[in-house]
């Protein structure tokens, strides 16, 4: 399809460069798995060429199974450095993936950093109210306006709780969307 110029040994070396980022055993795994699929494509009688021709480009093919072992680390490892590693690996992929996953992660990031200052200032409303009161000379000896404040902290925890759920919620969900991301990459690609 996309490479018919390559011999093996070019694009063997090509693909080899392109899976530099992946950890030494995994690379050794991949290029094993190809070495094994122009082996059995040359006992059935096709030539390199042929099979090279039948191929993605090694940077395409090197691209998807970046952004595939990303986002497996990504599920085996759940932090902030994975996820975005693996919406790096799969922005590589296309212009296309860049609209389809940058724009989504650019406004739930905002909304979900939002939420969090919202419940960071609920969760110091006390502490606001002493400053506001020693700042402008303003004490309140109302009890209920402290109440209320203390009250205003547990939401703000409360919400804080509902964010860490939420983040991990959407961090599956960023997984699954990217995972099907690829899919739909390769499935048009092949198409």
């Amino acid at each position: 399809m996309a490479v018919d110029i390559l011999d093996k040994i070019t694009f063997l070396n090509e693909l080899e460069q392109e899976l530099d980022n992946l950890p030494r055993s995994e690379r050794d795994k991949v290029m094993y798995e190809y070495e094994e699929y122009f082996f059995d494509q040359e006992n059935e009688g096709k030539n390199e060429y042929q099979i090279i021709g039948a191929l993605e480009s090694p940077k395409k093919i090197g691209k998807e199974i970046t952004a595939k072992n990303a986002i497996a680390s990504a599920e085996y490892r759940p932090n902030v450095r994975t996820i975005v590693r693996a919406i790096m690996a799969s922005l590589g992929m296309g212009i296309l993936s860049l609209l389809i996953i940058l724009i989504p992660m650019i406004f739930v990031g905002i909304f979900m950093f939002i939420l969090l200052l919202f419940s960071l200032f609920l969760t110091l409303s006390p502490v606001l109210l002493i400053i506001n009161g020693f700042f402008n000379n303003n004490f309140s000896f109302a009890i209920s306006n402290y109440l209320f404040a203390i009250s205003y902290t547990g939401l703000g925890i409360v919400l804080f709780v509902f964010i860490a759920k939420l983040a991990k919620f959407v961090y599956r969900l960023i997984l699954k969307y990217l995972r099907w991301n690829i899919k739909t990459i390769r499935g048009s690609a092949v198409e």
